[in-house]
């Protein structure tokens, strides 16, 4: 399962390793190299910036429910039922 990772400047990374995993790499000191699950990327963490981490859910997105919803009326105008 994939883990979200919380910075302390309040971006987020989702790297491939369950949380288990990467708690051990964030503890063994230094930069840890962590995988991303899109791609063949790494990237290096410094654990000091780290606020928390948690496993992230690893669902898609249901893309066709996204597209479905209808685009925001511009501003001053209300929806149309």
């Amino acid at each position: 399962m994939p883990t979200r990772i919380f910075f302390q400047s309040g971006e987020q990374v989702t790297v491939s390793d369950s949380p288990d995993a990467v708690a051990e790499k964030l503890a063994a000191g230094g930069f840890a190299r962590l995988e991303r699950p899109w791609g063949d990327e790494s990237i290096y963490v410094n654990p000091a910036s780290i606020n928390y981490i948690e496993a992230q859910d690893e669902r898609a997105p249901d893309i066709d429910a996204l597209q479905a919803v209808p685009p925001s009326p511009p501003p001053g105008q209300f929806p149309q039922r």
